[in-house]
């Protein structure tokens, strides 16, 4: 099986890995485990991680996320041989096993969900060679990312929502007609017509959320352009800084900001804008995603966005919580 990942075409390569054939038991499943962001690579022996093959997976998986201060790998990798994979690691969050299998006549993609444990996504390559599963991998790396990262928001969400701060959630729903999954913690540090501004201020670090609208007339809107011009006047109105004549603006000359179309967010398209906020006239900074779509309810362009700011500290991590945020958005009538 072999195809190319384009952006309109990534949820019909998804649907066309095959599920794996193996049923997973009924009942409540374990909770799964693992680090954020981890992977755990199953490979027939060492060889097969030391050579080709794991080389393309780590190239892949531990290449840098866009938008961070600091270097950071968008994924961490745990890896063990398939002597070792015991019902404990089976448990495991995410899971990408290798097999090389000189019978099969061309490469074959498995997948299943929750197959030992909840939240899971189990992924199986199979190929003759380690040349046709390298080239199989590489044409449907970008779905795996997916699935993997499906299942990490998964996991944040499911640790968030006991803790649920409803007050907020209410006036989210009663303001933009969507409810997102806020947490305890949160609270609501400006609340204008067409703007929100969430923050969660710890001794050493920030964690906010931001949601704003304005008309939507037509999809130049959504070129990086507009979104960025769009930012910064709702930041510049909005988000002052500490220094007086300070304000929030958008990094455009270091680390430009990077649009991407999304595939599976909850409000249907959406375009993904992740990059560096800054201070104007003060040394403040830090990393953001945002997601923007138009709701066609209200006839809104819609943002919701995620920042965070720790001095001197990583923050994939801490990024990837409010992302989990925004993706539990729920359009409600």
């Amino acid at each position: 099986m072999k195809s190319i990942v384009k952006p309109l075409t990534i949820l019909l390569m998804a649907i066309a890995v095959s599920a794996c054939s193996d049923k997973p038991a009924t009942g409540k499943k374990d909770r799964s485990a693992g680090g954020t962001s981890e992977i755990l690579v199953v490979t027939q022996n060492k060889e097969q991680w030391d050579g080709m093959i794991g080389d393309s997976i780590r190239h892949y998986f531990l290449d840098y996320q866009y938008g961070l201060p600091q270097p950071e790998a968008q994924n961490d990798l745990a890896h063990i041989t398939l002597k070792g994979f015991s019902d404990m690691f089976k448990k495991h969050k995410c899971i990408l096993e290798v097999e090389i299998n000189p019978h099969f006549e061309f490469a074959k993609a498995e997948t299943a969900e929750n197959l030992w444990a909840a939240p899971q996504r189990y992924v199986k390559i199979t190929a003759p060679n380690a040349t046709s599963w390298v080239e199989l991998f590489e044409s449907q790396k970008e779905v795996y990312k997916l699935w993997f990262d499906k299942v990490e928001r998964e996991r944040i969400l499911s640790v968030f929502r006991p803790s649920v701060d409803n007050n907020i959630v209410n006036a989210i729903k009663e303001k933009m007609g969507f409810t997102l999954t806020v947490p305890q913690g949160f609270y609501i540090a400006k609340n204008e017509p067409n703007f929100m501004w969430l923050r969660k201020e710890l001794e050493r670090s920030s964690s906010c959320l931001l949601i704003y609208q304005t008309p939507y007339h037509d999809t130049a809107q959504f070129s990086v352009n507009s979104l960025v011009a769009m930012r910064n006047m709702m930041l510049k109105q909005y988000i002052p800084g500490p220094l007086e004549g300070s304000y929030m603006a958008t990094e455009t000359e270091f680390v430009p900001p990077l649009v991407n179309y999304v595939p599976d967010f909850p409000a249907g398209y959406a375009v993904e804008m992740r990059g560096m906020w800054k201070v104007e006239n003060d040394f403040m900074g830090g990393p953001f995603v945002s997601y923007t779509f138009a709701d066609q309810r209200t006839g809104n362009l819609v943002t919701v966005e995620g920042y965070y700011y720790e001095p001197n500290q990583k923050k994939r991590n801490s990024l990837l919580q409010l992302e989990a945020i925004l993706y539990s958005l729920k359009l409600v009538e």
